[in-house]
């Protein structure tokens, strides 16, 4: 029992950092998700423990994925695999044309990254 509310306060704490990181109140963001705000509130507490299609609500909500409110974590490589999994979630709603133009422009900036 103890090890599922360390889960629920890790996850709701994930979510108000996301929310923060987002300026978005957390009325505005229940709005976003047609839930509550006092349950939203809970959760972010970690007093409720949501389901997964809760948390994909929130998710929707926030504008990530589920893999992003998980990718969570102190260290540097957390924060890049993040970051690869925004990408990569952005990239999957392109069109292949657009998809081509955004490669390029990171190639381009890459090159100017290269010493």
């Amino acid at each position: 029992m103890a090890e599922s509310k360390a889960i629920a306060q890790q996850v709701g704490a994930r979510i108000r950092q996301l929310r923060t990181e987002r300026g978005m109140s957390l009325e505005k963001l229940a709005l976003e998700c047609g839930m509550n705000p006092a349950f939203l509130g809970h959760v972010e507490r970690g007093l409720r423990c949501p389901t997964v299609y809760t948390l994909a609500r929130v998710c929707g909500g926030l504008g990530v994925s589920l893999a992003e409110l998980f990718l969570a974590g102190p260290d540097q490589e957390t924060d890049c695999a993040a970051a690869i999994q925004h990408v990569t979630d952005r990239m999957r709603q392109l069109s292949p044309r657009q998809a081509q133009a955004v490669a390029r422009l990171v190639d381009d900036a890459l090159e100017l990254l290269d010493p």
